[in-house]
């Protein structure tokens, strides 16, 4: 399918922005602590991320000033349920703000915090997830890549902002099974669609069957949106760069602020790790193959 860059924008940003807030959330929950500089920021930054990821989804949208229309929809929409949880995931935030020492209040908007943003995360890729006509985005792994995804580019900006030197093996542990999770989901995207143009005419699957006449004699929303190829050399350069930059790159650096005591290092695992998401993401919707195009 063809990839849009403000939906990719979207899941990477907001992703990252709602991991950010699972991590703060599960660090009040773990510790009694009072607010400091850092845990503002830590607030903000998150607030930031989420922001400009649902704005850039905006720019996806026909007609925006329809927008709120979506958020009537929750019993059957994901996409409904999805803009719904993203606004209720800014009141435990904002309600942070004003309860910076520990107590059971500041734990409960903490809790509150993490299951929001989860919900939000898991809302998101259902949107994809239940599509029937793109068998790849069915696949078992999607799921847990999205929330696996979202926490470790949240876990990366924390460790930048707050420089923890033993949250290095946790975000390798995280790295090594999204790596895992995304290889298994790549081979099943390297096997032809189960469905096939035999089978959609009732057929077996032995009958040839080939277009008559090309339904189209010249592009159209259907061919730019729905029919993209990707070619497989490039799908082979654009994996490695996600492996690269998503996962080898920040654990390396992690692992040299861990040794070196050098935290700016972890700025460079976060910045790098979000880089490796968003060509990830990319490939989720570029190697994505919709049924239709069987037909063209």
């Amino acid at each position: 399918m063809h990839p849009a860059l403000s939906v990719i924008f979207f899941s990477t940003l907001s992703g990252t922005g709602y991991g950010l807030w699972f991590w703060f959330g599960a660090s009040l929950l773990g510790h009694d602590r009072d607010f400091g500089i850092r845990d503002y920021v830590t607030l903000a930054m998150g607030a930031l991320f989420v922001t400009a990821g649902l704005l850039s989804s905006t720019l996806h949208l026909g007609r925006r000033e329809r927008a709120w229309r979506a958020f009537s929809q929750w019993r059957s929409s994901w996409l409904s349920r999805e803009g719904i949880l993203a606004v209720l995931c800014y009141l435990p935030a904002l309600a942070l703000v004003f309860f910076p020492q520990h107590g059971a209040v500041q734990k409960i908007l903490a809790a509150m915090l993490m299951t929001l943003s989860m919900g939000t995360v898991v809302c998101t890729v259902m949107i994809y997830r239940c599509l029937k006509t793109v068998p790849a985005w069915r696949h078992a792994t999607v799921v847990p890549i999205y929330l696996m995804s979202s926490i470790y580019t949240g876990g990366l900006w924390l460790a930048s902002i707050y420089a923890i030197w033993t949250f290095a093996p946790v975000l390798a542990i995280f790295a090594m099974l999204i790596l895992w999770l995304m290889t298994r989901y790549w081979r099943n995207n390297d096997l032809p669609l189960a469905v096939s143009r035999s089978s959609a005419l009732g057929l077996p699957q032995e009958r040839s069957v080939r277009v008559f006449e090309h339904p189209h004699t010249e592009a159209n929303y259907i061919t730019r949106e729905m029919v993209h190829v990707l070619a497989r050399k490039h799908s082979a350069v654009f994996r490695e760069c996600c492996r690269g930059f998503g996962f080898a790159l920040p654990l390396i650096a992690c692992l040299g602020a861990w040794t070196l005591n050098l935290p700016w290092l972890y700025s460079v695992a976060a910045v790098s790790g979000m880089l490796g998401v968003f060509i990830g993401r990319w490939l989720f919707f570029a190697e994505a193959k919709h049924v239709v195009s069987l037909y063209y």
